[in-house]
C-alpha cells in the first residue's frame, strides 16, 4: 500500500472504535459473527473498509450516527461520542468516513485517507510543528505502571508516554503488577479491569490491604461496557475508568490530575 501521512494512534483509535461497535452489535444480534477489514487504493486515496454481518443500521439513524451524543445503545451503555470523534479525526487527516448499511444486512464503514506523493517534504513541517507543540520533559521524574494482558495496549501506552519523558513499566497480569508495586514507587497505575487470573478489582483490593494510599493513584481501563455494578464500585472508590480505545491526551490528562493530587471525577 502507498504511504499516508497520519497519526498512527489516532487512526488506531478510529479503527478500534468501529470494530468495537461492530462487535457489540453482532453480540446482540447473533452468537457468531464476522468483521472483515480490507484495504485498497481508490484514485488518490488509501481506502480501509470495515464490514460486519450484524443487524445493520436503520435508515433514520444512518444520517445521525456522527452527531455528538447520538446513540442507539441503552441508557448508561454509551456516550454517543465514539463515532463523532472518529469523524472528526478522519476529517482532520483530510479524509472521509462513510457508513453504508441496510437493516438486517450488516454495516460497512469506508475510511479514505489521502496518499502522500512527496513523503519527505510532507513530513518535515509536521515534525517541526509536533516538536514545538509537545513538551518532551513533561513526564521527567514520573514513573507509570501499566497492567494489562493485551500486549498491543502495553506497547502503545509505553511508546506514547515515553515520548513525553515518562518512565513506563509494564505488567501482563495482576500478580506481576503487584510484585512491581512492592518494589517500585509509581506516580500513576493504569490497570485493566478484566484480565485472566487476578482482575483489576482484585488487584485494587489487594493493594488496598497493603497500601491504601497507593489506591488513590489507580486508574482502571476497560474494553467492556461499564455495567451498573462496576459503576457503583468506581463511584464508591472515587476511581476513574478509561474506556478503550482511549486517546493519548486522556492518559496524560489523568496523570496530571493525579500527580497534582486532585480528585478524579
Amino acid at each position: 500500500m502507498p504511504v499516508v501521512l497520519a497519526d498512527e494512534h489516532q487512526i488506531q483509535q478510529v479503527v478500534l472504535n468501529i470494530i468495537n461497535n461492530a462487535r457489540q452489535a453482532i453480540e446482540i444480534h447473533q452468537p457468531h459473527g464476522q468483521i472483515k477489514i480490507t484495504t485498497a487504493i481508490c484514485e488518490s486515496n488509501v481506502r480501509i473498509t470495515i464490514q460486519d454481518n450484524g443487524p445493520g443500521i436503520a435508515k433514520e439513524n444512518l444520517r445521525r450516527i456522527f452527531d455528538p451524543f447520538f446513540t442507539t445503545k441503552e441508557v448508561g451503555k454509551g456516550t454517543g461520542l465514539g463515532l463523532s470523534l472518529c469523524y472528526g479525526l478522519i476529517k482532520e487527516h483530510g479524509g472521509n468516513i462513510t457508513p453504508i448499511s441496510r437493516p438486517g444486512e450488516g454495516a460497512m464503514f469506508i475510511i479514505e485517507l489521502p496518499m502522500v506523493h512527496d513523503f519527505a517534504s510532507a513530513v518535515e513541517p509536521l515534525v517541526s510543528e509536533e516538536a514545538n507543540r509537545s513538551n518532551p520533559q513533561e513526564g521527567v521524574g514520573k514513573k507509570v505502571l501499566v497492567i494489562d494482558d493485551e500486549e498491543a495496549i502495553l506497547e502503545m501506552v509505553s511508546e506514547s508516554l515515553s515520548r513525553f519523558g515518562y518512565q513506563v513499566d509494564m505488567a501482563a497480569d495482576g500478580e506481576t503488577g503487584l510484585r512491581q508495586l512492592k518494589q517500585n514507587h509509581y506516580s500513576v497505575i493504569f490497570c485493566d479491569w478484566k484480565m485472566p487470573g487476578l482482575n483489576g478489582r482484585q488487584v485494587y483490593e489487594r493493594l488496598r490491604e497493603t497500601n491504601p494510599e497507593l489506591c488513590k493513584r489507580v486508574v482502571f481501563i476497560t474494553g467492556d461496557v461499564i455495567n451498573e455494578q462496576m459503576r457503583k464500585f468506581l463511584a464508591e472508590e472515587s476511581r476513574f475508568c478509561l474506556a478503550k480505545p482511549f486517546a493519548l491526551d486522556e492518559l496524560r490528562s489523568v496523570i496530571k490530575t493525579i500527580v497534582a493530587g486532585r480528585e478524579v471525577t
